[in-house]
C-alpha cells in the first residue's frame, strides 16, 4: 500500500481509457454502507467491490452515462477516524499536452473541504502543486484565499489557494470543482476571449506561460472529505466519503 492511501470501495486494476488512465494505488475494498451527508439515516445500497452490481470502480470516474444515471466511484468510509481519509487519483497520458480549457472533477455526496490538484512535467517524476483547495485556506495550508478573477498578467502562474469549491452549500446541484483555464487566459483575450491573439503571443514571449498550461500527468491528493458544513460528528462516520462520477480534462 503505497504511503497516503486508504483502503478504497475497489480493488487493485489496470484500466487504459483514451485520452488518460487513472491507477490506483490502494488495496482492495470491503463491504461498506455509506450514508448521505445532508441525511445521515437515509443510506444507500451496499458498496461492495467483489460484486460487480454493488461496485464503484475507477473505470466509472470516465465512463459514458446513459438513461440519466449517474455511476461514480467511491472510497470506503471514514470508520477509522481519527485516522485521516486519505486518497490519490492519478491520471497519466504518457505524453505532453496543453490545457485548453477549464479541469473539472464532479462529486458526488459533498466536495472534498481539503483537496491539492499537482501536475508532472516529466511523466511522474516529479510533482507540483498545481492549485489548492480548502474551506479554510488559512487553516489547512497557511495560505490566503484567492480566486484567479484576483490575478493579474504578472502573476497568472502563481499557485493559488481557493475556497470557492470547498465550502458546503448545502446543495446537491454544487457538485463541481474546477481548475480555472478560460478565466486565466481571459486575462490576456479579454472576457469573452475574443482577442485570443494576444493570448498566442503573450504565450511564446512570456517566460513561464506556456509551460504553466503544459503537463504530462496529473493527481488529485483528496485531503478531507465534505463535512455538510459541520464538525465531524463521530457517531455517525459512515456518511463521510469521496465520490466522483467524471473528470473532464479538455487538453491537446
Amino acid at each position: 500500500m503505497a504511503a497516503g492511501s486508504v483502503e478504497q470501495c475497489f480493488p487493485d486494476w489496470a484500466y487504459s481509457h483514451t485520452p488518460f488512465s487513472l491507477p490506483s494505488t490502494a488495496l482492495l475494498g470491503r463491504v461498506d454502507l455509506p450514508c448521505t451527508a445532508e441525511n445521515p439515516y437515509l443510506c444507500s445500497d451496499e458498496c461492495d467491490a467483489s460484486n460487480p452490481d454493488l461496485a464503484h470502480p475507477p473505470q466509472l470516474m470516465q465512463d459514458r452515462e446513459r438513461n440519466g444515471l449517474i455511476t461514480y466511484w467511491q472510497t470506503v468510509t471514514w470508520r477509522r477516524h481519527p485516522e485521516p481519509l486519505l486518497a490519490n487519483i492519478t491520471m497519466t497520458w504518457n505524453k505532453s499536452l496543453e490545457l485548453t480549457d477549464d479541469i473539472q472533477i464532479t462529486f458526488e455526496y459533498g466536495r472534498p473541504t481539503i483537496m491539492i490538484l499537482d501536475k508532472s512535467m516529466d511523466h511522474g517524476r516529479s510533482w507540483q502543486p498545481y492549485q489548492f483547495y480548502a474551506d479554510d485556506c488559512t487553516d489547512a495550508f497557511n495560505m490566503p484565499p484567492k480566486r484567479v478573477r484576483d490575478l493579474t498578467p504578472a502573476n497568472i502562474t502563481r499557485v493559488i489557494c481557493t475556497e470557492q469549491y470547498s465550502r458546503w452549500v448545502g446543495s446537491k446541484n454544487e457538485k463541481s470543482v474546477k481548475f480555472e483555464v478560460g478565466a486565466r487566459f481571459a486575462v490576456f483575450a479579454g472576457l469573452r476571449l475574443q482577442n485570443m491573439d494576444n493570448l498566442y503571443t503573450r504565450m511564446e514571449s512570456m517566460k513561464g506561460l506556456r509551460d504553466f498550461f503544459t503537463f504530462t500527468n496529473l493527481r488529485l491528493r483528496l485531503l478531507r472529505p465534505a463535512l455538510g458544513g459541520t464538525y465531524v460528528q463521530r457517531d455517525n462516520l459512515l456518511k463521510y466519503f469521496y465520490a466522483i462520477s467524471n473528470i473532464d480534462v479538455p487538453a491537446r
